[in-house]
């Protein structure tokens, strides 16, 4: 998420050309890696099932991701509020991978709710889908919720290991 902020941030400072578009890539690449990794840690912090089912699923998500965003991902400048960024030239649909992990850390959120009276994770992806929606029109949204689930993410992960201190 930061790497995909800060990259947002430059497009204006950087230009048009090879290196943001080459950045910009990079945005893409970690979602579609890095995204599917929180249902790891859903499975092993909140749900407790075995491992090897989460790990195939991210593997699936992470698979599909690349198929459905990155094998024909073309990506042209797009200008918003005084920024500049690549984005895809067409949708390629909804985000499936994207969509199952909120829904799985929802589904967490509403669990650590129910077993600990901790409503934040829950509510924060509720925020992520609101957020997420209205990106469409004003894409720093996006990334806002964003960072509000993983403030969430790291929260419920303090939570359940409360002698792990984050530094």
């Amino acid at each position: 998420m930061a790497y995909d902020s800060a990259v947002f941030g430059l497009g204006a400072m950087l230009g048009e050309g090879q290196l943001l578009h080459a950045l910009s890539i990079g945005r893409f690449v970690g979602h579609v890696v890095l995204t599917p990794l929180l249902l790891i840690w859903a499975a092993q912090c909140v749900f407790r099932v075995r491992m090897r089912w989460a790990w195939l699923l991210t593997v699936v998500l992470i698979a599909w991701g690349a198929v459905a965003d990155l094998l024909d991902l073309h990506l042209i400048p797009r200008q918003f509020a005084d920024t500049l960024r690549y984005a895809p030239e067409a949708h390629s649909g909804p985000p499936i991978p994207a969509l199952v992990v909120s829904v799985a850390l929802l589904l967490a959120g509403i669990m650590l709710w129910r077993r600990q009276s901790w409503p934040w994770l829950a509510l924060a992806t509720a925020v992520l889908f609101v957020a997420s929606g209205a990106a469409f029109a004003v894409p720093p949204l996006g990334n806002a919720g964003e960072a509000v689930m993983f403030a969430a993410v790291v929260a419920a992960a303090r939570l359940r290991h409360p002698a792990q201190q984050l530094t």
